[in-house]
């Protein structure tokens, strides 16, 4: 089973570089271009299932990418984080030990903490490599979330490395299962 995981295309947020969260947002024009580009390549990838985050910058992204017509499923543990305070915050300013710190599932009062996007997307992992073992799927999501599907496939619990970690908008990243 191969697993790509596509994040979203650029959004306004993402130039800006402020917390995106679980906002309305959608791309903007240069996510768009980039979201035309990734089509291209996911066009010749062998997969027989899509599966995205509901936010709209991911619909978006999906409906894009997804020139083969296949089958997309929504799955709420694809969501963004739940930035709750933190949404629109400058990102540079967020102490990120404390962001990425696996054994916090709250932090900066009432934002999501890593451990519990990290615990819902081990779910996820565990049960699409159990119903769609003999699928490729395609997984349209979020920043957060494709670092903790990083840190699940690589056994990293260290804040440094899943800080560092970089999933571009609208970059494939290929993972066996």
């Amino acid at each position: 089973m191969n697993l790509y995981v596509l994040r979203h295309a650029e959004t306004i947020l993402n130039l800006k570089k402020l917390a995106n969260g679980r906002n309305i947002i959608g791309i903007n024009k240069n996510g768009v271009k980039q979201a035309k580009l990734a089509s291209e390549k996911v066009k010749n990838l062998d997969i027989n299932l899509i599966i995205s985050s509901p936010l709209r910058r991911t619909k978006q992204t999906c409906k894009i990418v997804n020139k083969n017509k296949i089958k997309v499923i929504y799955d709420k543990r694809l969501l963004e984080r739940d930035t709750g305070s933190m949404q629109f915050k400058d990102i540079n300013k967020i102490d990120m030990t404390k962001w990425y710190d696996i054994n916090k599932d709250i932090v900066y009062k009432n934002s999501e903490g890593f451990k519990s996007v990290l615990s819902r997307v081990t779910e996820f992992l565990k049960e699409i490599k159990e119903k769609y073992n003999d699928k490729n799927i395609l997984l349209v999501t979020h920043g957060d979330v494709c670092k903790a599907i990083y840190s699940y496939f690589n056994k990293i619990e260290d804040v440094d490395k899943i800080s560092s970690f970089k999933h571009r908008n609208c970059e494939i990243k290929e993972y066996i299962i």
